[in-house]
């Protein structure tokens, strides 16, 4: 059914009924295959949609004249690309994707009638993009404070975590898709050193890998070592609204 994992993401958020949950869902929007590597949005191009990931991995980037690029975050199923679809007219970044999958398109005007008509859809996307400036922060103390173990070890905890929110990790492993080179330009290193990180942590018995999987062997003590607090998904603020905590 179309738009499930975006329905899923929301319900943290809003106690969505069954009437709100109907009106997400119809929304329904035009799917979109997409290869890996595909680009699916570039910077300056018109936007004509609201854009929710389907399935499969993508990242939002910015790139410099001289071809140097910073991913700026990972998108995966029921992320939106950009709300400011609903405000402007210009994507300001680009966006990639990591693996084949595909998208569903939703005209803007459905967007904005389904939030005037339901006030619990509204606050369950304000909280989504609460969450999504959180991520924001997060990845600007990591890049800009943290050492190289830390920020790797950072970014794969959280990129668990949220693969947990939409059932694509499974315990304490999940597929990870992304190339060295990605997770080197997500977190303003080297391929090279990248590599030599991943190597340690896996040394010091912190994660195990095999070809595009990874198993957190002791994910208490990695993220001990790089400070990872998850509270800053806000995945108790609906519950503690209703104080149901």
């Amino acid at each position: 059914m179309a738009l499930e994992a975006l329905a899923a993401r929301l319900q943290y958020y809003a106690d969505l009924g069954d009437a709100d949950r109907d009106q997400l869902l119809a929304l329904g929007g035009k799917p979109r295959g997409f290869a890996a590597n595909a680009e699916l949005v570039s910077a300056g191009e018109p936007m004509d949609a609201v854009l929710v990931m389907r399935e499969g991995w993508a990242a939002r980037y910015k790139e410099l004249e001289d071809g140097r690029r910073q991913i700026l975050n990972i998108l995966l199923p029921g992320d939106i690309f950009d709300l400011q679809v609903l405000v402007a007219a210009e994507a300001d970044h680009g966006v990639f994707a990591i693996t084949a999958g595909s998208l569903y398109a939703i005209p803007p005007g459905a967007v904005r009638d389904l939030l005037a008509g339901s006030g619990a859809l509204t606050m369950a996307f304000w909280w989504t993009q609460v969450q999504e400036e959180a991520f924001l922060r997060e990845q600007i103390v990591r890049n800009g404070r943290q050492s190289a173990r830390e920020r790797i070890g950072h970014l794969l905890l959280e990129l668990h975590r949220r693969a947990q929110i939409v059932n694509l990790a499974n315990g304490d492993a999940m597929r990870l898709p992304m190339t060295q080179t990605q997770i080197a330009d997500t977190l303003g290193l080297t391929p090279i050193h990248t590599n030599r990180v991943l190597r340690r942590l896996v040394r010091e018995g912190y994660i195990e890998t095999n070809r595009q999987w990874i198993r957190f062997v002791d994910a208490d003590a990695l993220a001990a070592i790089c400070d990872f607090d998850p509270a800053y998904f806000h995945l108790d603020a609906f519950r503690m609204r209703l104080g149901r905590g």
